[in-house]
């Protein structure tokens, strides 16, 4: 009997070539079970074609990986689709239905939620499937009880050692050949995951809810093993880590970097930068540094449980200019109270930044009232309303052009056209990064006739459509740094 994996994403242009960790880790659990195991990953527009596939193998249980927002719509979508054609189980598991179990067992094209890690309940479900057995009892697992109604059991317990072979991952349950990112002169970079949650109190992110504040890692010499086999196997040429907070642990951070023998890309916390480290980091050739800078209000970085302020992140980015090291600074804008002075006191950091650091891009992104966040309550008692069924999450978009309309707190446009002239930035075409300098320098959002026209071309390549959106497509490669 066999089990089918699936995670919808909308559009191959976003996702699609970075791997499905989540499904990579349940499936290779579930292999190494002896179980026959199928990975899906498509969009939105391959739902249909995948419906068929699956209903025609009748497997034992479908598996969803769901984060909340687009995610959560189009895996509803495809679900519904199954459950028309089949009564196979499906099962939801992921950050979303991990958070809010009980709304998701009120679909009922959902049957039962995996909560928080789910090697070891997918597993044990699997066997209760197989013989037919009651699903009462199974640690991190919800479903409908025999009244129909909601039952969410006790949690189960962190992995401890993710070392052990029963963890290894089965890389060639995917097609590898889709999961090739190209960055700079890298052609073949491949992501992974060395660790699991953070300790850090970010009170916007649902990894308090999630992951505990407990940090859990793979050893150093796990991580070498398993990247060099990628490297041996597939010839990739960098790697991406997706951890949540790499450097928890320094020594085994710059172990794994010194011994892989191949360039990598990894976040940083800007409090933990020291001259020391960012040599190394330069030595061992760290190509891209995802940085959360968040604010560039004291106010702001405190109310959100960041551990570090405005004078902090300045020092940080002196040393990263100092050693040329490239890195992706990102923040967000639109947080419960804040005002518009503070709005723009991020915006006057982002540019002081530009001043001195060339060699970066840089994102600026709306608050997203995550379920599982302090933030979230507090969103609430602001006048946010939680949708009540589950698909009407996928609202719940960083991109979204009238994501405003949902926070009311939020009173126009402004946090939206923040947003799009920051993208330009990180276009190697003087004329817009010269608009949007002009623009948020002097804080003058009206008439946005140039972000109409760049969107309608952006929205024609991500569609593609149309003859204009492929070649809008190609052009936006060439021109991105």
């Amino acid at each position: 009997m066999n089990i089918y994996l699936v995670q919808v994403d909308y559009s191959k242009y976003f996702s699609q070539e970075i791997v499905p960790l989540g499904l990579l880790h349940i499936g290779s659990a579930l292999y190494n079970k002896g179980y026959k195991v199928n990975i899906i990953h498509c969009t939105e527009q391959e739902i249909d074609k995948n419906v068929e596939e699956i209903v025609k193998n009748k497997p034992l249980w479908v598996g969803f990986s769901v984060m909340t927002g687009p995610q959560t719509m189009h895996s509803a979508w495809m679900s519904k689709k199954i459950k028309d054609k089949s009564d196979v189980p499906i099962v939801w598991g992921g950050i979303h239905p991990s958070i809010l179990p009980d709304q998701c067992l009120e679909e009922d094209y959902i049957d039962a939620v995996i909560i928080g890690e789910g090697e070891e309940t997918a597993i044990e479900l699997t066997k209760v499937l197989e013989e037919k057995k009651d699903l009462e009892g199974i640690l991190g697992l919800g479903h409908r009880n025999v009244n129909k109604k909601p039952c969410v059991h006790q949690k189960r317990p962190f992995i401890k050692n993710l070392d052990e072979d029963r963890y290894k991952l089965e890389f060639d349950l995917l097609d590898m050949s889709k999961y090739f990112l190209k960055a700079g002169k890298y052609k073949r970079v491949f992501s992974y995951k060395s660790s699991r949650g953070c300790p850090y109190n970010c009170s916007f992110c649902y990894n308090l809810e999630f992951n505990q504040r407990k940090w859990r890692a793979k050893s150093a010499e796990r991580v070498i093993e398993e990247i060099k086999y990628l490297k041996n196997k597939y010839s990739i040429d960098g790697i991406k880590f997706y951890d949540d907070n790499f450097y928890v642990d320094k020594n085994r951070a710059l172990k794994i970097l010194e011994n892989i023998g191949i360039p990598a890309k990894t976040d940083i916390r800007i409090d933990m930068l020291t001259e020391d480290l960012a040599s190394k980091i330069k030595n061992y050739n760290v190509f891209d540094i995802l940085i959360g800078i968040e604010s560039g209000s004291n106010r702001i970085l405190e109310l959100i449980n960041k551990g570090f302020t405005v004078e902090c992140i300045k020092e940080g980015v002196k040393i990263l200019a100092k050693y040329d090291l490239r890195v992706g600074y990102s923040a967000i804008v639109g947080i419960p109270t804040e005002t518009n002075e503070e709005m723009n006191a991020t915006i006057d950091l982002i540019l002081w930044i530009n001043s001195i650091h060339k060699n970066k891009t840089v994102t600026i992104g709306p608050f997203l009232p995550y379920p599982g966040s302090p933030l979230y309550d507090w969103s609430i008692n602001q006048g946010f309303v939680p949708p009540k069924k589950t698909e009407d999450w996928g609202f719940i978009e960083r991109w979204k052009k009238d994501l405003y309309k949902y926070l009311p707190w939020v009173k126009d446009e402004y946090i939206y056209r923040i947003r799009e002239y920051m993208k330009f930035f990180n276009y190697s075409v003087p004329l817009l990064s010269n608009i949007a300098e002009f623009r948020l320098k002097n804080k003058f959002m009206s008439f946005p006739i140039d972000i109409y026209v760049i969107n309608y071309l952006y929205d024609e390549a991500v569609q593609e459509k149309t003859w204009l959106g492929k070649l809008v497509r190609k052009i936006h490669k060439l021109i991105k740094v």
